[in-house]
């Protein structure tokens, strides 16, 4: 029994899950209306951040779900803390597909000494890490360090809880044993065992979906003087709590136990501090996170039960799901009762076949009944404790929800149980199943021009391959019409692209597929990118998929997607059926305005092992989309980068008028090439206006000699003249002499360059992390990995500029 065997792991490594007995928290409705919270929300790991320079900013209150991948990966998340506080940090590794081992660190300003560190004093996982109560002497940037433990060790997913505390904790007040003391608004309690049987509980409110994260410091003087204690959040389903207690293994200096719960229903909850087995002193810190407001959210509740849980026969029961929403994020309910919930294996099959578990052999025959909601975005995984009832909990370690996300979710879904066991005194029922559904469609491209998107790649192979070519060890790249399970179809029509029509992708391959280049000088951000994807691939620590753009010849890469999930299938019943499972056929989307410009390519990729090998990657109807540049009036200026100075202009679809009033048109100059009056204009786009002139741009307008306006940015000329609208949008904006633009970046004449979005953005422009909503957990978006704005190469347009100011200026005076 797998939830037996997660209990004994934790007494080999330090750790115990126990239920305690006590009052029951409301239930409301069961499978109600609480469904339509999503999740927690979860802060994304972007890459390159292994240093202290590169580290992922993150807030004093936070969860964030991230990787160790690949081989040797160190991530390092900043936060803020001011002087005398203290931080709470545990990883969530029980996820994980791979190894569960990491190792925590909390680093002081200087990004490198080690404040404290552990290695097993968590719960959560394999010699999964907790540490509570870190005093920060200073106020400043701290830093929280995850690693693993050997440089071939991998973790796909963690999830980081960390919680800062400032100011004094509240005191706690006895009598606190059967009748819980409230929590303050802080959730910072300074607490103390008097003896060994002492038993503290405090209580708090919490709305269903909502997370709890409690850490409890067994040494909050740090004198060395340990205090062994258990903690326990609850009650749930039947009035029992659950807990972890790491005194039954070998511990750390300084003590800590972490334990975290999502819960079903709203209602008063309690964190107990329990199972000492001396007196003494601890800080407890609790921290909630809710759940992310429903958007677009439906919850659609099976008619077709109860239904009876058979020996041999699977039980199916199902869902119609109307119209055509697509899955943003997708949440299963479930309540069942049976003798022995180890014996039934529960999986799912969307209305376009794909077919995914949930759960195998979880709970335990004390808890006959077990309701209960699976959401990816939930503190742990199904059969992490044997006690199920009342709780969201992300389906088991080896199984994603989120391979669903970007099917058309109408249609019929059918929810499959199987008892592996016969014995025919163990009759269960199905009695309540629901879905609940987040529609996300893909937004539509919005051109502040208010020109209709320009299609740069338009590609659903039924024509031929379109330019696609592919390569490689091992390549199996085909297209035509994919003929085996479970990726049997296209996404629409008869041809696409599958590694392997007929069968399983190749042992040993690194093969390509890869887009013809795709010109982007013509259109400014919004640009995206969208592909269809079905796949099914090994688990990500053999074989590895990903998605990825970068200019046409290898450089600027950006990783768009990439696979980090277990393999995908799974055995279930009594003969051991195997489910071949898979993701897909999906829509995904990215933005990649900060492209705009370049030509660029985007690769589809697959590499595998010598062991395992599955049906592989198929993909279908890839698009581009951007906004066209756009010429408004006589010198109108365009977005993407323009630039003007004092009667001239240069750039990257823009131009300038020379003095005297001439004007530049849209196509009317060659690159290099100079119009009449001296100054002329460069470029492949419309003009800019000259001395005293004004210059009209998507995002922004400027008056005075030589104005310029860029893709949401406007710039100023000299004199009095000032950039208006464009002065804060995405871009950023430029004053001074000449002012100057470009796509993702703003550019000074004669002032100081001035350049991002605000904080977060990426050198290029473009979001963080890729605006897919396909990713969850099993696949990582990387935001650090994009080319930047190149300044170096306008020096010598900067340089051109300032010399025509001089001349004309020589002329005037």
């Amino acid at each position: 029994m797998r939830s037996r065997d997660v209990i004994s792991s934790f007494v080999a490594h330090g750790a115990a899950a126990l239920i305690l007995a006590g009052c029951g928290a409301s239930e409301g409705d069961g499978l109600g209306r609480a469904h339509l919270a999503v999740g927690q929300e979860l802060a994304s790991e972007a890459e390159p951040n292994g240093t202290a320079l590169q580290a992922n900013a993150i807030s004093d209150d936070t969860v964030v779900r991230a990787n160790l991948f690949p081989d040797g990966d160190t991530d390092l998340f900043s936060f803020q803390a001011p002087a005398g506080s203290r931080v709470y940090a545990a990883v969530m590794s029980a996820s994980s597909t791979a190894s569960q081992d990491a190792d925590l660190d909390i680093l002081d300003q200087d990004g490198t000494t080690v404040l404290e560190a552990d290695v097993f004093n968590g719960s959560f996982g394999g010699s999964s890490p907790s540490i509570a109560g870190t005093p920060l002497a200073t106020a400043g940037t701290y830093y929280a360090r995850v690693r693993a433990p050997s440089p071939t060790i991998q973790l796909h997913p963690y999830d980081l809880h960390l919680k800062v505390q400032s100011g004094a904790p509240t005191a706690e007040v006895e009598p606190n044993d059967t009748t819980p003391q409230a929590l303050p608004a802080t959730g910072w309690i300074a607490g103390t065992h008097s003896n060994a049987s002492d038993v503290d509980s405090y209580s708090l409110s919490l709305n269903a979906g909502d997370t709890l994260f409690a850490s409890l410091d067994q040494d909050p003087t740090r004198d060395l003087t340990q205090f062994a204690a258990a903690l326990a959040i609850g009650p749930f389903g039947s009035g029992f709590d659950i807990q972890v207690d790491n005194q039954s293994g070998p511990v750390e200096t300084p003590y800590s136990d972490a334990i975290f719960a999502t819960v079903k229903a709203a209602g008063t909850y309690r964190v107990t501090v329990t199972g000492s087995v001396t007196a003494g002193d601890y800080g407890l810190s609790v921290s909630v996170h809710p759940a992310t407001p429903s958007v677009g959210c439906t919850t659609y509740d099976s008619a077709n039960v109860p239904r009876e849980i058979l020996f041999g026969a699977p039980t199916t029961s199902f869902i119609d799901v109307p119209g055509a929403p697509r899955i943003g994020d997708l949440n299963v309910s479930v309540r069942l009762s049976h003798p022995m919930p180890p014996d039934v294996d529960v999986y799912l099959v969307s209305p376009a076949g794909n077919t995914n578990g949930l759960f195998t052999d979880i709970g335990d025959r004390t808890y006959p009944n077990l309701e209960l909601t699976i959401d990816d975005e939930a503190a742990f995984p199904a059969g992490h404790f044997t006690l199920l009832n009342g709780m969201m909990v992300q389906p088991e370690r080896d199984y994603r929800l989120h391979w669903f996300d970007g099917e058309n979710g109408g249609g019929r879904w059918t929810l499959t149980l199987r008892d592996d066991t016969d014995n025919s005194n163990n009759l269960g029922v199905l009695s309540a199943w629901s879905l609940t559904i987040c529609d996300a469609p893909i937004p539509a491209l919005s051109c502040s021009s208010g020109d209709a998107p320009s299609t740069r790649l338009s590609a659903d192979f039924e024509g031929g391959a379109q330019g696609f070519t592919h390569a490689g060890a091992a390549d199996a790249w085909a297209l035509g019409t994919p003929s085996a399970a479970p990726i049997a179809m296209c996404n629409g029509g008869t041809q696409c692209w599958k590694t392997n029509l007929s069968g399983v992708y190749n042992a040993s391959s690194n093969q390509d597929l890869v887009s013809p280049p795709i010109d982007l000088s013509g259109v400014q951000a919004p640009i995206q990118l969208r592909w269809a994807m079905k796949y099914q691939l090994d688990n990500a620590s053999s074989d590895h998929g990903w998605v990825e753009i970068r200019e046409v010849g290898g450089a600027n890469a950006r990783r768009l997607w990439e696979f980090l999930d277990a393999s995908m299938t799974t055995t279930v019943g009594s003969s051991n059926l195997v489910l071949q499972e898979s993701a897909g056929w999906g829509t995904h989307y990215a933005d990649i305005s900060g492209y705009a410009g370049k030509r660029v390519e985007v690769v589809f990729h697959l590499d595998s092992d010598a062991s395992v090998q599955l049906a592989g990657l198929a993909i279908d109807d890839v698009s581009v989309l951007g906004c066209p540049r756009s010429s408004t009036g006589e010198g109108g200026g365009t977005g993407g980068g323009s630039t003007t100075g004092e009667g001239g202009a240069t750039g990257s679809g823009a131009g300038g008028a020379g003095t005297g009033g001439a004007t530049a048109t849209s196509g009317a100059v060659t690159s290099g090439a100079s119009t009449t009056g001296e100054g002329g204009a460069t470029g492949s786009g419309a003009g800019g206006a000259g001395v005293g002139g004004a210059a009209a741009g998507s995002g922004g307008s400027t008056t005075g000699e030589g104005g310029a306006t860029g893709s949401g940015a406007g710039g100023a000329g000299t004199g009095t003249a000032t950039a208006v609208t464009g002065a804060s949008t995405s871009g950023g904006s430029t004053t001074g002499e000449g002012g100057a633009t470009a796509s993702g970046a703003g550019g000074a004449g004669t002032g100081t360059p001035v350049s991002g979005s605000g904080a977060g953005a990426s050198p290029n422009g473009d979001p963080p992390a890729s605006s897919d909503t396909t990713g969850g957990c099993g696949c990582r978006f990387v935001g650090r990995e994009e080319p930047p704005w190149p300044w170096p190469a306008a020096l010598p347009l900067i340089a051109l500029l300032r010399m025509r100011r001089k001349r004309l200026r020589s002329r005037s005076s």
